[in-house]
């Protein structure tokens, strides 16, 4: 395999030896091990008077990604012209790309006078050589490979995810990975009390941007800073990473706070890309109840209803916290009331429409803040009010206590005979084994019970379904009674209660609750 040029003159090959290997490589075994890599190069070079310039090794690298360490120094040598001859034990250890490898093969080494092997493939560039035809089809091969090992580590990884098994490198902030099983978490108490906190801010009414300053401006480390500092993770831009809304954010909508495990929220573009897009949370995938939650279900739930609702901070200056914020809409447009203050220093609320365009777009709908507070807060005891009074709340407690006795007392008793069932059937098996009854005859009794315990599963379904029904029914006249109780009336319950607020030209305040309001005259 001796060599001239154009000119008849003696080649003098320079050769630098490729070597690679990726994770899911190390599972085909010994024959594509670095070492096996290098002894076949090495015995196929021993053949010819080549010289031996550098051996590249990239371990732990896929061949979908070019950008590899020693592939790049490589390149580097190329055009330093320091060789001549790259050799690889196969085609799919230059890359697994078709498309990239394909541009190498035909395009970059032909350009810069590079000569090529792949030993096993029977590759060489060097002069005619019928093997050379098909290393495109070659290319198209090792990437469907690619493709399909990464769809099969693709569904192992989704098993793990339903089966409520954390896959990640780094539990997520405010937790740890437990020590006892990696698959899980355990909370870290540092970190775990800036999460509340986060989430407590919130519900006060700070805005994202808000947190974020003060978070910034109290010097807490960032989720990636602090990881840096807290396990092996490294970043070179970390110095310069700082709380930003998108990490807040992040953190008040991950369902992982209140001990579900959620995993599956963004997904790679491509197995030959590694960038990822974002996933809606209604496919997500969430396993509950894996882990010991830092934050209360009831609390994540009114954090995502302020989110939906979009609620800002509208103050600016001195500090003031909305109440109603994000609840109130102008009833000809449409659109949310905005906050700011009067020439007095009182908050007032306006239509955001009137406020940006005038009145060519809509109306002045100009209310006091307190004075709206104050009536929808009324208007909630009002109803209390009538509710007490008429022994509503004695009533739906009766009701509630022979309903539920009558469901838990029927549950109990399909409970009880699901045990009896499994106990006849252990015990039917047993009396197969031992020969007393027939293969035919168990099986024909089994499916028998096999049938009873799916019309109890049926019918214990539909009593649960029932029992949360009427726990959700219940709610509502639990946060009316909070509110008769208390003269502050806390946040978390308004939003629970109240649907949308609307104020008309006339000052008219029409409030929609998240239950069935009673006759009363809701105007001023």
């Amino acid at each position: 395999m001796s060599a001239f040029d154009s000119n008849n003159n003696y080649i003098v090959y320079n050769v630098g030896i490729y070597l690679r290997l990726s994770k899911e490589d190390e599972n085909t075994g010994q024959s594509e091990s670095i070492e096996n890599q290098r002894k076949i190069v090495e015995n196929f070079i021993s053949n010819y008077n080549w010289n031996i310039v550098e051996i590249y090794i990239d371990d732990g690298f896929s061949g979908l990604n070019f950008n590899r360490p020693a592939f790049k120094r490589m390149l580097e040598d190329i055009e330093n012209k320091k060789i001549n001859l790259v050799i690889t034990k196969d085609l799919s250890r230059l890359g697994r790309d078709y498309i990239y490898t394909g541009y190498y093969l035909e395009r970059y080494f032909p350009t810069k006078n590079i000569r090529y092997i792949a030993i096993s493939d029977g590759i060489d560039t060097y002069g005619d050589n019928g093997n050379n035809d098909i290393s495109p089809f070659k290319s198209v091969i090792n990437d469907m490979y690619a493709k399909d090992i990464s769809k099969k580590i693709r569904a192992v990884m989704d098993t793990k995810r339903l089966n409520g098994e954390f896959i990640g490198a780094f539990a997520p902030y405010g937790y740890l990975k437990d020590p006892n099983n990696r698959n899980t978490f355990i909370i870290d108490d540092k970190a775990s009390k800036v999460v509340k906190r986060i989430f407590d801010m919130y519900i006060e009414g700070n805005s994202m941007g808000r947190i974020v300053k003060i978070l910034n401006d109290e010097n807490i480390p960032c989720p990636s800073k602090y990881k840096s500092t807290h396990c092996s993770y490294k970043n070179a831009m970390v110095k310069r990473y700082k709380w930003c809304q998108e990490t807040v954010k992040r953190i008040l909508s991950n369902p992982t706070y209140i001990g579900n495990m959620t995993q599956h929220r963004q997904e790679k573009i491509s197995y030959k890309i590694d960038k990822f897009r974002k996933i809606p949370c209604s496919n997500w995938i969430t396993v509950e109840g894996t882990h010991e939650p830092i934050i209360s279900p009831e609390i994540f739930e009114t954090v995502q209803n302020l989110i939906k609702r979009q609620t800002v901070k509208y103050s600016r200056g001195k500090e003031s916290f909305h109440l109603l914020n994000g609840l109130v809409f102008c009833k000809e447009c449409g659109r949310k009331m905005t906050y700011r203050r009067d020439s007095s220093g009182k908050m007032i609320m306006n239509c955001i429409t009137y406020t940006k365009f005038g009145k060519s777009e809509c109306t002045s709908h100009r209310i006091r803040e307190e004075l709206l507070t104050d009536y929808v807060i009324n208007d909630l005891k009002r109803i209390s009010k009538q509710y007490l009074d008429n022994g509503f709340f004695q009533s739906i407690s009766e009701l509630e206590t022979c309903e539920d006795k009558s469901l838990k007392s029927e549950l109990r008793t399909i409970e009880k005979r699901f045990e009896e069932i499994k106990n006849i059937v252990k015990s039917l098996y047993e009396d197969k084994i031992k020969g007393t009854i027939s293969e035919e005859d168990f099986l024909c009794m089994t499916k028998e019970y096999s049938e009873e315990k799916s019309r109890l599963q049926n019918k214990m379904e539909t009593i649960n379904d029932r029992l949360n029904e009427k726990t959700r029914e219940f709610s509502y006249i639990k946060l009316l009674k909070d509110i008769a109780e208390f003269n502050i009336v806390n946040k978390v319950i308004l939003l629970q209660l109240i649907d949308r607020i609307e104020v008309d030209s006339n000052r008219k305040i029409t409030v929609y609750y998240m239950f069935t309001n009673p006759q009363i005259d809701n105007t001023d």
